[in-house]
């Protein structure tokens, strides 16, 4: 629950739990400050600088940035607080570093320790139409929905083979394209997985439609594979091409479990690779 607010409705300080929310409006509003994250059951503390809404750099208590992200993926509490105007000088970040951030924030998230980010509001002329905002796809979500169907087409390039790989992946392309056309921008990458060219298209669809058509899609890629392997085993090949991104896309409602088909598998855990 956020303790307090900033200016311009900007949430001041908060809980671990609020971060995600924290770093969404941060980019949705491309503020300038720092975001501080102190952790409050051992002595470890985390500044990123933000510049224009990019995160342009970032210290700690715990070494470089990869240090950091890693340490962080093992907190369970923290007070975390944003300073808008509060800048650095440096600049040492770049996308590859946003990215390992959206995967620390998937990361807890999947732990239970993060709210998810509701939508923002549309903003029209004077009125904030948040009743009827268009529900969107926050930035970590989609580095979530991206590298899942990265896995999972891969997963189905390699169980067909590499000269059936490209005839297949298209199949499922042309499949899934149909009843969402705005999939067609997506294309087959040259070491033969799925990948997102043009998000432009994906960008016009609504929140609800993005989920059925990511879970069209990997409901697609099992349907390829099942007369190949079975249905149980080809269900058990997209769950083990998952692994901990699993656990986010079922509370995204993208992906569910057939826990009767998998009965007879004791991996437990089944989010972890294997």
């Amino acid at each position: 629950m956020l303790l307090q607010t900033g200016h311009t409705g900007f949430p001041g300080q908060g809980s671990l739990g609020d971060l995600a929310i924290f770093i969404q409006e941060i980019r949705r509003l491309h503020a300038f400050g720092r975001l501080s994250l102190r952790n409050t059951e051992h002595i470890s503390i985390a500044h990123l600088y933000f510049r224009a809404g990019k995160l342009v750099h970032m210290v700690g208590n715990r070494g470089d940035v990869r240090m950091i992200l890693a340490d962080l993926r093992e907190w369970t509490q923290a007070v975390v607080r944003f300073d808008r105007g509060v800048t650095s000088r440096d600049a040492t970040l770049n996308d590859e570093h946003e990215r390992l951030l959206d995967e620390t924030l998937a990361y807890l998230y999947q732990r239970g320790l993060l709210v998810l980010p509701g939508p923002p509001p549309v903003i029209e002329g004077n009125l904030v139409a948040s009743r009827e905002a268009k529900q969107l796809i926050t930035p970590w979500e989609w580095r979530v929905l991206t590298e899942a169907m990265r896995r999972v087409s891969l997963a189905v390039a390699r169980l067909v083979g590499q000269s059936e790989a490209l005839a297949v992946l298209q199949d499922i392309l042309d499949d899934c394209s149909s009843a969402f056309p705005a999939f067609a921008s997506l294309r087959i990458a040259p070491t033969g997985y799925l990948e997102i060219v043009d998000r432009s298209q994906l960008d016009r669809m609504s929140r609800e439609d993005l989920i059925e058509g990511f879970a069209a899609l990997f409901a697609t890629c099992q349907y390829f594979c099942a007369p190949i392997v079975g249905e149980r085993e080809a269900h058990l090949l997209i769950v083990h091409a998952l692994q901990d991104v699993g656990p986010a896309l079922v509370n995204l409602g993208v992906f569910s479990i057939d826990d009767a088909l998998l009965a007879a598998d004791n991996a437990g855990t089944w989010w972890n690779p294997v």
